[in-house]
């Protein structure tokens, strides 16, 4: 078994892989080589020659007042069926730390599709991040003004609204990335404003920022209803961390978009 970097032409290899393991289309996975991946890097480990396993690192801005730090996200940590239960995410995994540590990273962030994976991550150095308020909110009475924005136009929102907040500041690639199954929102309620993210499919929402007294306003588009709310707060695992810099660790970190 092999360990190495991923290239452009690994991506037909490696858009098989993530069918099988994750069940998406051939039109998903595109947007996330076309759009993310190539600010990202790419890891996977071979089999006679064959691609068994791959993770993706994006890099991440953590933010948290005045200071910053350099972060990874792992993303779509996958192992081919046939080949798991002999230890190839583990050294994958390892290898792909290794090579990151030496980019001068603070952190690496994950977040485990179930229960099971995020007990095993522990195993691996990684702690839940008990940094989400999770609500299903009734919004009966639409008060305020809410207006689509931009990508760009979000961030700028967010950074402001976040920042007393430790949190994933993530690139322009990557907001567009979350975005094509996503619509932003700049929120109005009064002299306050917000912003919300909500994913079109059962209108979830994602983030909602500054917290939940901008529901009213976000129901102005919306329309009154309950619905499933994140945002930052306690009670809830919103990540997983490992911090390769410990005397840099902060509070627990606000994710908003894992792009599942």
């Amino acid at each position: 078994m092999r360990t190495r970097k991923t290239g452009p032409d690994d991506i037909p290899a490696l858009t098989a892989l993530w069918a099988r393991a994750f069940g998406d289309t051939d039109a998903e996975i595109g947007r996330f080589f076309d759009t993310a991946y190539p600010e990202s890097t790419g890891f996977c480990a071979e089999e006679d020659g064959a691609v068994v396993a791959m993770l993706f690192a994006l890099p991440l801005t953590l933010a948290h007042d005045e200071e910053t730090q350099k972060a990874a996200y792992l993303y779509a940590v996958a192992t081919d069926e046939a080949f798991r239960g002999r230890g190839i995410c583990r050294a994958l995994m390892e290898f792909a730390e290794k090579t990151l540590r030496k980019r001068y990273l603070s952190c690496l962030l994950l977040v485990p599709e179930t229960e099971k994976l995020a007990a095993y991550y522990e195993t691996m150095g990684y702690a839940r991040q008990d940094s989400c308020a999770v609500q299903t909110l009734r919004a009966d009475a639409p008060q305020g003004a809410a207006a689509v924005v931009t990508p760009q136009e979000y961030a700028g929102l967010r950074e402001t609204l976040l920042f007393d907040v430790p949190h994933a500041r993530y690139s322009k690639s990557q907001l567009d990335y979350a975005a094509e199954d996503l619509d932003l929102y700049r929120l109005e309620q009064g002299y306050a404003f917000g912003c919300a993210a909500v994913r079109r499919e059962g209108q979830i929402v994602e983030e909602l920022l500054p917290d939940a007294r901008m529901l009213p306003a976000l129901a102005a588009a919306l329309g009154a209803g309950s619905y499933p709310v994140r945002m930052p707060g306690r009670g809830t695992m919103g990540c997983m961390a490992k911090w390769l810099d410990t005397e840099k660790q902060t509070a627990p970190i606000w994710l908003a978009f894992d792009f599942d």
